[in-house]
This record gives structure tokens, sequence and C-alpha cells, in this order.
């Protein structure tokens, strides 16, 4: 059987001769067709390998084995075939029509996802076989529709499940994009670093008195150049005292509410500036250490972060449309329904 792409090259030239193809895109797929005659094998050698199926055959380019002379000037042509591509997908030109029905530069592109991953980088090698395939599929299905197959019924099938599935990712593709911002996953990374920081130990002093003066008082000798331990020791009220105010490492959630805040808002090395009331008294705090609490990076967490997010999200709207769905589940609805029948029985035949 004769290679197919000589007869490609023939059909384009005469479609570009006919207008078919608008302005600079005439030279770029005579190029193409030239490009499949040197790189692309023919089908039907194609077909006769690998397991049966019944989808399309591709002919993809084989490695180049070319060298000096003919490897520079096929090397020359896939560039001019770059700069083309480029161009084109700003363009979206119409790049084939089939019986009137027109196969623009994007659909090709999108036919290029099933190809094994080394062809991604090369399209403009397999770009003469991608859109020869769209053409025969479209002939073929031109074929099928004159033969009325569009009204199969498991055809029908079929494609309204398919049409479900992508209505469904495209509303899903949607609302995350509405509701998974970047602003979204700040806020919740704000989130997750407040809550590991208010499990962190801390190590802290204090010095506890009965009074708020006698508070500022020793705030007042702290500022003068007092040692916190010394004065903790001369001053504090509380256990701790002889231990010049130390309360080791503890987690500060556990602590009353007013001391963790003012813990909080402490770094290392300083002191409240104001007493702290709580239930036991006035207190002057001094936050001795706050361990480190290996939080990675937003930008570290940000994958992390969306996924999270996007399964939230995801269950937060299928939960919403369940409970306003009428739905019902078989087969425990039906076996909810026999056990209720079964108990109804003895009434019945009671009466």
């Amino acid at each position: 059987m004769e290679p197919r792409h000589p007869e490609i090259a023939t059909s384009t030239a005469s479609a570009v001769g006919q207008g078919l193809f608008p302005g600079i895109l005439c030279l770029f797929l005579l190029i193409f067709a030239a490009l499949s005659l040197l790189t692309a094998q023919p089908l039907a050698a194609q077909a006769t390998s690998g397991t049966a199926n019944t989808t399309l055959p591709l002919a993809l380019p084989e490695d180049a084995g070319e060298t000096g002379r003919d490897a520079g000037e096929a090397e020359a042509r896939l560039a001019r075939l770059g700069d083309a591509l480029e161009q084109m997908k700003t363009q979206n030109p119409v790049v084939a029509r089939v019986n009137g029905h027109e196969i623009r530069w994007a659909a090709v592109l999108a036919s290029a996802e099933d190809l094994p991953a080394r062809y991604h980088d090369q399209l403009e090698s397999v770009f003469p076989a991608l859109l020869d395939r769209l053409v025969d599929v479209r002939l073929l299905a031109d074929a099928a529709r004159a033969e009325g197959l569009q009204e199969d019924a498991g055809l029908r099938q079929q494609v309204v499940a398919f049409e479900d599935r992508l209505l469904s990712n495209l509303l899903l593709e949607r609302y995350l994009a509405a509701q998974v911002t970047t602003a979204a996953l700040r806020a919740r990374y704000d989130a997750l670093v407040t809550l590991r920081r208010a499990n962190r130990e801390v190590r802290a002093r204090h010095i506890l008195v009965d009074s708020e003066e006698a508070a500022q008082e020793a705030i007042a000798a702290l500022d003068g150049g007092a040692v916190f331990p010394t004065l903790a020791r001369e001053r504090s009220i509380g256990p701790s005292a002889e231990r010049g105010g130390d309360l080791g490492y503890f987690f500060a959630r556990r602590m009353d509410p007013a001391f963790a805040k003012a813990l909080d808002a402490l770094e290392p090395g300083s002191y409240t500036a104001e007493p702290v009331e709580t239930d036991f008294g006035w207190h002057v705090i001094l936050l001795v250490d706050r361990r480190d609490d290996d939080i990675p990076s937003f930008l570290d967490m940000q994958a992390q972060l969306r996924e999270e997010l996007n399964k939230e999200t995801i269950n937060k709207l299928v939960g919403g449309l369940r409970q306003r769905a009428a739905l019902e589940m078989f087969p425990e609805d039906g076996a909810a329904g026999a056990e209720g029948a079964e108990e109804a029985a003895p009434e019945e035949r009671d009466q």
C-alpha cells in the first residue's frame, strides 16, 4: 500500500490554492505537508503492529537519524515550523475544512494530549499526523450520521453520560476558581500558623502580686534596670518566686486566657508593659523562650492547602446539592420499605 502522505500534500496544496487557509498559513501548511513526507511513517505499517482496537492509528515520526547537511536542513525546517505554531497559538486559525466543517488549530492542539510525553514538546513534527487523524475522524463521523447511527440507543446513553461528566467538571472548575482563591489559601495558612504557634511550648517567668499598683511598681523597677529573676524572688507571692518566677516550658493554651494572650504578644526576652489580671492576681510576665515551630512557608504549603480546600469546597457543594435534592437510594430504601410492610402486616390481619 502506498503511503498516504503524498496524497495529503497534494490535497493540501489544492486546498490552499482554493483559498482555504488565510494569509501566511498557506506557507505553514505546505511546510507541514512536506515535513510529513520526511518524518511520518505510513499508517498501514503502524496499523499492523500492537494490539487491535477501533481507535484510528496515528502516524508518529520516528527519531530522526539524519546527519550532516540533511540534519541541518531538517532542523531549520522545524525552527520555521516552531515560529508558525507560536503565531497559531494566538490566532487559532482554521487549518482544515471537511465537508464544510472547520477544524481549528486549538482542536489539533487538544488532540495531542493523548500522545506519549516525548511528543508534547515537538508538536511541530507531529502536527501533520494529528491534523490527518482529525480529518479522518470527521469523515468517519459524517459517514456514521449518513447511516443514521446517531440515533442508536446505546450511543445516546453514552452521549448523555459523557455530557453529564463534562457539565459536572465544568461546574466544579468554575466553582473552585471562585472559591479557592489565593486570598482564601492565605487565610487558611494564617489560621494554621496561629494554631501551631498556640500549640508551641513556651518558657516564661512571672511576678505575681495582689494589686495592680504593685504590678505597676514591679514594671517600673524592671524599666529602671532591675533583673527579673531577682525582682521575682523579692516581690512575687507565687510558688515560683524561689525559682525567680520561672514557670519552665508549658503550653500557653493551658494557661488563663489573659495570661496566654499576653504571652502571644511578647517576643523572647521582653516583658509585659502593663499588668495582666487573672483569677490568681496581677502578673508581670517575661517570655524567656518559644520553641521553634518548623512551620513551612506559604509557598511550600500552597499546593497542599489548595488540595485540602478543594476537597472541602467540593464536599460542601455536593452536600448542599444532596440536601436539596429529591434523592432516593436503592436497595436501602427498598429494604426499609419491606421492613415497614412486614410490621404493618399484623395490624392488617387484626382488622
